[in-house]
């Protein structure tokens, strides 16, 4: 008899769960028909993949080796079905990006690619874990994203480290400066992303005070939708401020000012999110030419850090 991805499917939810009643309800299946997908899993392997009891589900052995290499296969078969679906689309480079690279970054490397003759690019505005799990999947080609450290199965790349700008209403203690340093940030309440939808990002401001031997006062921002959401919080809130790349200050919005952030690391990168491997023709080029466009606009520092990967 043999394997079907639809038994390993079932084992995985069982394997996560620890449970035949919770997966069952996750598959939106019944549980009789899991337990006789698992049962014939077993007979197709010759092993044994859980003990059950009546009160709990245990993985033998055999079971935690196939569960711990499931997550590769199906990462790989959701990789090649990207590739599939690109091939039928045709050659046109799928860019994810998040929203603070489209006020700068993103036109100087769209610019760069018509250049290069990629012209027709399919361009989406995500959140970072949004756009690193386009590119996990094949959704995408690459991803350009704000401080990513890197995931199994993606590379990430430095291709420009950002001056900071501290974002707050012309109200609050800080706006009328014409800079200010990290250590100004003591005491005054910073907004971050979710950590959900932009760890790098969120982690960001508590990296940075940590340095400088304090603890970020921060709150995690409730509107995710766009920038505007965020300025209007800010405006509304005089009390509150937000990090974020000095470029995203041309968007002007009334009452709300930048303050550029001075000191040798106040700075917010910029990544490149590649395939770690199975890369189309296509995503290929278009990530060695946002290198070239990089290069040409002065971001990179010599060599980009690569960061992460399985």
């Amino acid at each position: 008899m043999d394997v079907t991805l639809r038994q390993l499917r079932y084992f995985a939810a069982v394997a996560e769960r620890l449970s035949f009643t919770r997966a069952a309800e996750g598959l939106h299946v019944s549980q009789p028909a899991l337990s006789v997908q698992i049962r014939q899993l077993e007979q197709s392997l010759g092993v044994p993949l859980v003990r059950r009891t009546s009160r709990s589900v245990e993985l033998t052995a055999a079971g935690r080796a196939l569960h711990e290499d499931l997550a590769a296969v199906f990462a790989d078969l959701e990789r090649a079905l990207g590739r599939a679906r690109a091939a039928r689309a045709g050659s046109r480079p799928r860019v994810a990006y998040t929203a603070s690279v489209a006020y700068e970054a993103l036109p100087v490397i769209l610019d760069h690619l018509e250049g290069a003759g990629l012209a027709d690019v399919d361009a989406r505005m995500r959140w970072c874990a949004q756009a690193a799990d386009d590119v996990r999947t094949g959704a995408a080609d690459l991803a350009l994203v704000r401080e990513f450290d890197g995931a199994p199965g993606l590379r990430s790349e430095v291709i420009r480290r950002e001056p900071l700008a501290a974002f707050a209403a012309v109200g609050h203690a800080l706006a009328g400066r014409p800079a200010v340093a990290i250590d100004d940030l003591r005491g005054h309440t910073i907004l971050v992303v979710s950590e959900e939808l932009a760890p790098g990002f969120h982690a960001l401001p508590g990296r940075l005070c940590a340095r400088r031997g304090f603890a970020a006062q921060v709150d995690v921002l409730t509107a995710q939708e766009s920038r505007e959401p965020l300025l209007a919080h800010l405006r509304r809130h005089p009390e509150h401020l937000f990090l974020g790349p000095a470029s995203s200050g041309s968007l002007a919005w009334e009452g709300v000012v930048a303050v550029p952030v001075e000191g040798p690391d106040a700075h917010i990168t910029l990544c490149l999110v590649t395939p770690e491997r199975g890369a189309s023709d296509t995503g290929a080029r278009a990530a060695a030419e946002v290198r070239i466009a990089a290069e040409r606009a002065g971001w990179g520092d010599g060599t980009p850090a690569v960061l992460g990967g399985a």
